[in-house]
């Protein structure tokens, strides 16, 4: 633990899978912070999966110049399909890969697939319109984005200002947990063994458990809104904290103020801007 953490002794609930959870658990522990792991989404593939299939069957086929992977689970998705048909889920040498942040990144590589684009400074879908040369120089391209069923709009937008002909998909669907297990996007991972002081809790505890926590870990629109279904007004010592601005975005539009956003979508980006905004307010500028 750092000896000047001011995270000691506070409790951040992460509104995760346990298993997705645990490195941001892990880095909490190493500054001496514990964790409250509840899940409240799941994901699921689409009950009807002949467009996800027909796209994934052009994909192989070299149908497009770049195929785009906003999370880790569009790729779970397409390796899932792949799987189903007995098909090798290999990316064309013709087919350039532009993935949103490191954790896509490093499950293409896993793949065997490289990286051709991946914005350095915003880990969102601004951050690639913003730093991605091809689509600033306004080539025609032909894109595929498999996409969540609840996926923001800005990729789509900036595609059709560039005129890239973008053929978008979806390849998963945001349910709240448990989701049903036939669709299920992947096979449950078993709950990693918490460190002390931190512990799983289910979401029909969660109002109970309010005053005990901290700070709330944000890391999708989505557990915005699932959160405050169960908790529509949060106790006021309770820091809310955004992986990014869409979430951070959603936020405020239910009438919140984070605390804080996270500058990068990682279990340390989000640990930063919680101890970030703690130490500003114990030491507010005169």
């Amino acid at each position: 633990m750092r000896a000047d953490s001011v995270l000691a002794h506070r409790t951040a609930l992460l509104l995760r899978e346990p298993a997705r959870a645990a490195e941001t658990v892990a880095r909490l522990t190493e500054r001496g912070a514990c964790a409250a792991v509840c899940q409240l989404i799941d994901f699921e593939l689409p009950a009807d999966t002949r467009a996800l299939d027909a796209s994934l069957a052009r994909l192989l086929a070299g149908d497009f110049d770049w195929l785009v992977l906003t999370s880790v689970n569009t790729l779970r998705a397409l390796r899932s399909r792949a799987e189903a048909l007995n098909l090798r889920l290999m990316i064309p040498a013709s087919t350039q890969v532009a993935v949103v942040g490191e954790a896509t990144a490093a499950a293409l590589r896993e793949l065997g697939a490289p990286v051709d684009f991946m914005p350095l400074q915003d880990h969102s879908a601004r951050g690639m319109l913003a730093e991605w040369e091809q689509l600033r120089a306004g080539e025609p391209a032909s894109v595929l984005m498999p996409q969540a069923d609840i996926a923001s709009t800005t990729l789509r937008e900036g595609f059709a200002a560039r005129g890239w002909a973008a053929h978008i998909v979806i390849a998963y669907r945001t349910v709240p947990a448990p989701g049903n297990p036939h669709l299920a996007l992947q096979a449950p991972a078993a709950a990693p063994e918490l460190p002390e002081g931190s512990y799983l809790l289910a979401p029909e505890h969660l109002p109970d458990a309010c005053s005990r926590l901290d700070a709330v870990f944000f890391t999708s629109p989505s557990t915005v809104e699932n959160f405050l279904a169960l908790i529509p007004a949060p106790p006021a010592h309770l820091a809310l904290v955004a992986i990014g601005d869409s979430t951070a975005a959603r936020l405020r539009a239910r009438g919140l103020e984070p605390a804080a956003t996270a500058l990068f979508p990682t279990p340390d980006g989000l640990i930063n801007a919680w101890e970030q905004s703690l130490r500003a307010a114990l030491h507010p500028p005169r």
